[in-house]
């Protein structure tokens, strides 16, 4: 299962804190240094300011040339009592003094100049100091686009959940996907191609289904109406065997529909412990052994886990392949730890065994190869869906399968029950 940390959308969370980051850092920085040059220059300003204030006083100015030469450096008047009346205290005017006093203050909201006289108190601020307000308003701004874009990103890959929930269910034979096409963007189209490719695959299964389904249901009759002639046979012998061919006809139509379910997803798995003697007593069944038996079962007390129905089917093609195919007609059976095995001796496989999980896999090297290649498909495929795996090895001229954790116990108390 795909963790979150490995998810797109957790990417792109990060990748928006990254820039959200980045770019408050960015303005803060580019801010705070605006704010440090604007203080450097403000100091030079204001000594700029007193100084020449001082020398149009010293060489007989007035007020009005002052006010003119404040303008001029973009001083307005403000009515700021509380500055005005710190510097109002500071250097108070004498009481016979003639002319303009001048007084200078230079806070973190600019410079101010208090200008003086017996008939007048006038404050003037330096009103070339830039706000930084803008800056601010401008910094909020960006990162409500970066928000509003990201919001925008995720809505617009939301709809990648919804698919692979889909697509999910699709895997597990739900054939149901919601079609919605929101969005005219490249996911829109997957989400359509999805859609059309769903529905063709749900008609083919659909088709197939209902194949297999008329083949069995048609096999059906004429195995019906060949026990019925078989029962009126007179020799007891004859008559045996031929209604043992027809129910294993019959059989094999059951194990084809079981199959059939399978490969539908559509077969609910039943794990029940069983003895492995009583496994192979039915297998033989299957196979129509009734007399001298070719199989040899060394751990006939083996307790095994697995859905009886598939697990036999699976056994069964196994041991019917390792009887065929075997020098001497015979197979062991045997468990070890967690593991079922059967051994032949023979030839060791030619090919890999992946190759004969392939459906009618045909052993073109053998000129003794025989059936339509489906026995271990279909031996593969059960065993896929208990949850079993399935290996090969060559030792000692004997072909070994092994079938993986499906063993309990290698001896169980019970006895077991012996057939007919």
């Amino acid at each position: 299962m795909l963790s979150f940390r490995h998810s797109i959308f957790f990417k792109i969370i990060i990748l928006f804190l990254c820039a959200l980051l980045s770019f408050f850092a960015i303005s803060y920085y580019f801010i705070q240094d605006h704010i440090e040059n604007e203080n450097l220059l403000s100091e030079l300003r204001y000594s700029q300011f007193t100084t020449t204030i001082n020398e149009i006083m010293q060489y007989g100015g007035n007020i009005q040339i002052i006010k003119q030469y404040l303008q001029t450096m973009q001083f307005v008047p403000v009515e700021e009592e509380e500055i005005k009346r710190v510097l109002q205290e500071i250097n108070k005017l004498p009481t016979d003094f003639e002319g303009v006093f001048a007084k200078a203050i230079n806070t973190q909201n600019g410079i101010y100049i208090l200008l003086e006289t017996h008939n007048e108190t006038t404050l003037y601020k330096d009103n070339s100091r830039k706000s930084y307000e803008d800056f601010y308003i401008i910094t909020l701004i960006g990162i409500i686009l970066l928000t509003f874009v990201f919001f925008i990103v995720l809505k617009s890959l939301m709809p990648l959940k919804i698919l692979k929930g889909q697509i999910k269910q699709f895997a597990d034979g739900a054939f149901t996907p919601q079609y919605r096409q929101n969005t005219k963007d490249e996911i829109g189209e997957l989400y359509c191609e999805f859609h059309k490719a769903s529905n063709k695959i749900k008609s083919l299964n659909e088709s197939r289904s209902l194949l297999l389904r008329s083949i069995m249901h048609e096999l059906k009759t004429p195995i019906t109406k060949g026990r019925i002639v078989a029962e009126m046979v007179e020799n007891d012998s004859q008559k045996q065997q031929l209604c043992s061919a027809f129910m294993r006809l019959n059989d094999l139509i059951n194990e084809f529909a079981k199959i059939e379910k399978i490969n539908s997803k559509s077969y609910h798995i039943n794990k029940q412990e069983f003895l492995l003697y009583d496994l192979i007593h039915h297998t033989e069944e299957m196979l129509l052994i009734h007399d001298s038996s070719p199989i040899t079962l060394e751990s006939e007390n083996a307790l095994i886990k697995a859905d009886f129905d598939l697990f036999a089917i699976a056994l069964k093609n196994l041991l019917d392949n390792a009887i065929k195919y075997s020098a001497d007609g015979k197979v062991r059976v045997y468990t070890k730890n967690d593991k079922l095995y059967t051994s032949s001796k023979g030839e060791a496989l030619q090919y890999p065994l992946e190759d004969y999980f392939k459906p009618y896999f045909k052993n073109e090297k053998s000129p003794q190869s025989q059936g339509f290649g489906l026995g271990m498909y279909i031996i593969k495929n059960t065993l896929d869906n208990q949850g079993f795996d399935f290996s090969y090895k060559y030792e000692d001229g004997c072909n070994v399968f092994i079938i993986h954790h499906c063993v309990v116990e290698n001896y169980c108390p019970i006895k077991p029950k012996k057939g007919d």
